[in-house]
């Protein structure tokens, strides 16, 4: 397959919601063991807005195309790939490159995509619900029975883990800002609990299982809270704000970054994860985790959720940072390239 150029967000400097700007680039060709993929829909991510900031340090060297993840089909396929035919569904994970009409990748690199879903759904997959399924299955090995705290319940991570752990049969707490998200946390079988109440409703019956995104003050609340034998897993701190002409600022975010010493905890357990770094440099250890996901989705019937008003065109790029920048959403925010 060759098109001369497809539309595409290239990160050529970084800064506001001013430098992203839909353009033409050319249309990658796939190589011998390589498939190319028209996108359908592109996943953001909180990642993609601190590499609009310049503040993600796993980012690439600029100029790049932005985006994490995406779904897609199968538009051609290299002479040595054997897994994938033109016309599969499937779902990609990779550092950049998914805020495009097409993106070529490794056939070790591209998953299959589960039938249940559509692609809005599947476009949660790779950020938010492997995050949720690695934090929960393989790092903490939570139990039915268990109480879990999941901070930011009401995002595209806090709605899969929230779902995830009351599958399980866990006691599911999740903390939100307003009453409109407290609510839908409440529809999904989970107590909602404010930032300022946490702590205090919880010290009577500490989790076993924290999942924390916010950082700063809301992260060493939450290690203080944690039960012994639990476990906490921390996979970002989106409450930390930086002003690149402000050196106070930047001290600021250093100083409420989650840390943790040996001090601080006894017989707990305290794991960090990106999965980002495991689509890219492991992928060996993804796909199997990817079967064991997508099997216990289905046979629990578990689906990402997706509104239609976090669907945008992917003319309106800016207006879908700035619904994440200022939480406004309610699970996962799309893009949809061919609009």
């Amino acid at each position: 397959m060759r098109l001369n150029s497809m539309k595409a967000i290239v990160l050529e400097k970084t800064g506001g919601l001013d430098v992203l700007a839909v353009t033409q680039v050319p249309t990658p060709q796939p190589g011998a063991n390589e498939v190319l993929i028209r996108i359908h829909c592109v996943g953001v991510n909180y990642a993609d807005i601190l590499s609009r900031q310049g503040l993600y340090n796993w980012a690439n060297k600029i100029p790049y195309i932005l985006g994490l993840e995406s779904s897609g089909t199968v538009a051609a396929i290299g002479s040595n790939v054997r897994k994938f035919e033109v016309g599969d569904r499937v779902v990609v994970g990779s550092k950049n490159g998914n805020y495009a009409e097409f993106i070529v990748q490794p056939e070790d690199g591209v998953l299959p995509a589960p039938e249940t879903l559509d692609f809005p759904e599947l476009a949660c997959l790779c950020g938010n619900w492997m995050t949720a399924w690695i934090a929960l299955f393989e790092l903490a090995r939570m139990r039915s029975g268990e109480i879990a705290l999941i901070q930011s319940g009401a995002g595209g991570v806090g709605t899969a883990a929230i779902q995830l752990a009351v599958s399980l049969g866990m006691r599911v707490y999740a903390t939100s800002s307003t009453p409109g998200k407290m609510e839908y946390i409440r529809s999904l079988g989970a107590t909602p609990l404010s930032y300022e109440e946490f702590d205090g409703v919880l010290a009577t019956h500490p989790p076993d299982f924290i999942l924390e995104s916010v950082g700063g003050e809301v992260h060493r609340r939450s290690l203080n809270l944690l039960a012994p034998l639990g476990r906490l897993v921390t996979i970002g701190a989106s409450s930390i704000r930086v002003n690149q002409l402000n050196p106070f600022s930047w001290y600021n975010a250093w100083r409420n970054l989650p840390k943790v010493s040996s001090k601080d905890l006894n017989s707990q357990a305290y794991m960090t994860l990106h999965v980002g770094f495991l689509l890219e440099d492991h992928r060996e250890r993804i796909v199997p985790i990817w079967t064991r996901m997508v099997e216990y989705m289905t046979e629990h019937g578990l689906k990402p959720i997706v509104q239609p008003a976090f669907i945008y065109p992917m003319s309106e790029v800016r207006t879908a940072h700035q619904v994440i920048e200022t939480r406004k959403n309610i699970g996962k925010v799309i893009l949809d390239p061919s609009r």
